[in-house]
């Protein structure tokens, strides 16, 4: 999943932006990484390992989206938000299908791929834009399955430094963790919503003070 949060420029500034031409250059980062992963991964079973192979379906999502929201002076719930979500998502499409299909060029489609059947019907790749259709008919496409949004509330804990979770608005600034010890019994940790705890480090120009984005 990738932190829209590390994209936002200018955060609670009146000329806050999002940065699409760097958030575009990460999705086709990771689409190839995760083609890797699929290399890399040893599978339990030979049938599983043959199914992940004759379509290689990938998972690349991103998280933090009500936090970017908030950073970009944008209220969840209004139409403007919703605009700009729509922006993220279809960037995030379109970079991702385009790059899967120069992957093909590179490493060849998904075994079963069949232009035809795949961009034809109420599929979710028949809706692509007519440009990216025409390069996948030319190219073929790597991955039969390309994006996935979870949740993803453990992986915004613990790699996004408590990012909102998926594409949910935060729940609440700060609030409190118990956490079981090795040792034994619990421990009772504070956590801080990271835009808030950003908010909080802005200084009266706008610049960063004396904040750690790694800091839990």
């Amino acid at each position: 999943s990738i932190n829209l949060t590390r994209f936002v420029r200018h955060p609670f500034m009146e000329n806050a932006e999002f940065d699409f031409e760097a958030f575009g250059e990460n999705v086709a980062f990771s689409v190839r990484m995760l083609d890797n992963v699929l290399e890399a991964t040893r599978w339990p079973l030979e049938r599983q390992h043959a199914e992940a192979m004759a379509k290689r379906r990938v998972g690349l999502g991103f998280t933090g989206l009500g936090d970017a929201l908030i950073m970009l002076r944008l209220r969840y719930d209004t139409p403007e938000a919703c605009a700009m979500a729509e922006k993220i998502s279809v960037c995030m499409r379109d970079r991702a299908y385009a790059y899967s299909a120069d992957l093909a060029a590179e490493r060849g489609a998904f075994p079963l791929f069949d232009a035809e059947k795949y961009l034809s019907g109420g599929n979710f790749a028949s809706r692509l834009p007519e440009e990216i259709k025409s390069k996948i008919r030319r190219l073929g496409i790597r991955n039969s399955h390309l994006l996935s949004i979870a949740p993803t509330g453990t992986i915004s804990l613990a790699f996004a430094d408590n990012a909102s979770n998926g594409i949910e608005p935060p729940f609440s600034w700060t609030y409190s963790r118990k956490k079981r010890m090795a040792e034994g019994g619990w421990k009772i940790y504070a956590v801080e919503d990271y835009a808030w705890r950003l908010y909080k480090h802005l200084g009266e120009s706008g610049e960063i003070e004396d904040f750690d984005p790694e800091m839990k």
